[in-house]
């Protein structure tokens, strides 16, 4: 099937839900692996819910309901011949047995049932962030030049090993703004992996490409970056406070605030008081962050690699 065409307000809208599927699959997971098939059916159905509702952006509310998502699913696709069939068993299927086990039922479904049920979402999953548009960091990059159009002089990206921070070998690719759109990050991950293999580094294949906080060569000018486990309303509330965006990574997250930090100062401080911070210290990885000063800038993967699957995109903006 053809991927979707989505304006970019679509593309936001479905970039949160498709995120919000990746949050409940993960937990469904969480679940089965521990042999709890009650609990799992849940998040299993609502990720059905919400890669659906990402399907359907442009037909249904932002609010839409149980009923009327899974309604315009079987309106909209139940035809088509290029949409799995499977996708829509499942999607009924899951939600007859959530409501079964919510409202009706105190019964522990049958393991191998929920077990096919996984791996057919799991296929789901993949199939619809193949074809549903999202919010990419270009885009966020733009917004960024947009919003700060005398700060940012240019964007920094490091080419480096997520398995180790130290100790390994890592390059550095100053681009000014207006050459966005000329090369993806995934292309400028595949050529310097290319170069690295040319230079005898080992594992160059393990190399992923991550954008820096820095955003001048010649200016101490940064973006706020911080490397999150989890969140919860107190981080919701923190982040609100700071103004940015939010990238869902696959178990973690990543922000990037709105407001350039004029000098190293500025961003010293900024880091330190996120790392006293009643909302974020918990939540926050303090080593990327005593790294980052180490460093003297900050780094947030923005591609996939071996250990590092899934491309980090929007979630969700404060």
């Amino acid at each position: 099937m053809k991927p979707l065409a989505y304006d970019r307000k679509q593309k936001k809208r479905a970039s949160t839900k498709l995120a919000l599927a990746l949050s409940e699959l993960e937990a469904a997971s969480a679940l089965v692996e521990r042999e709890l098939y009650r609990e799992a059916v849940f998040h299993l159905y609502f990720t059905c819910f919400y890669l659906a509702h990402a399907l359907l952006v442009p037909h249904v509310r932002t609010n839409a309901g149980h009923k009327s998502v899974q309604r315009e699913l079987h309106k909209r696709y139940g035809r088509r011949k290029a949409f799995p069939r499977r996708y829509i068993v499942l999607h009924t299927a899951l939600h007859e047995l959530r409501n079964e086990l919510n409202y009706r039922s105190s019964h522990v479904p049958r393991p191998s049932e929920v077990l096919r049920r996984f791996r057919v979402l799991q296929m789901y999953s993949k199939f619809a962030m193949r074809i549903v548009p999202r919010v990419s960091v270009d885009d966020i990059l733009r917004v960024l030049v947009d919003e700060n159009p005398d700060g940012i002089e240019d964007f920094s990206f490091d080419l480096y090993c997520p398995r180790t921070y130290r100790h390994h070998t890592r390059m550095t690719l100053w681009q000014p703004p207006f050459y966005l759109g000329v090369f993806t990050p995934e292309q400028a991950c595949r050529h310097g992996r290319t170069f690295m293999k040319r230079l005898r580094v080992r594992n160059p294949e393990n190399y992923v490409l991550g954008l820096n906080s820095k955003v001048g060569q010649y200016r101490d000018t940064h973006l706020f970056m911080l490397d999150i486990d989890s969140v919860d309303v107190e981080v919701e509330a923190s982040l609100a406070r700071i103004g940015g965006m939010l990238l869902k990574t696959g178990r973690g997250l990543h922000f990037i605030g709105r407001d350039l930090l004029r000098c190293r100062r500025e961003w010293v401080k900024a880091l330190r008081g996120a790392k006293r911070d009643p909302g974020l210290k918990r939540h926050i990885d303090r080593d990327h962050i005593d790294l980052s000063l180490q460093r003297g800038y900050s780094t947030l993967r923005i591609t996939s690699g071996p250990t590092k699957m899934q491309v980090p995109f929007f979630f969700k903006e404060f």
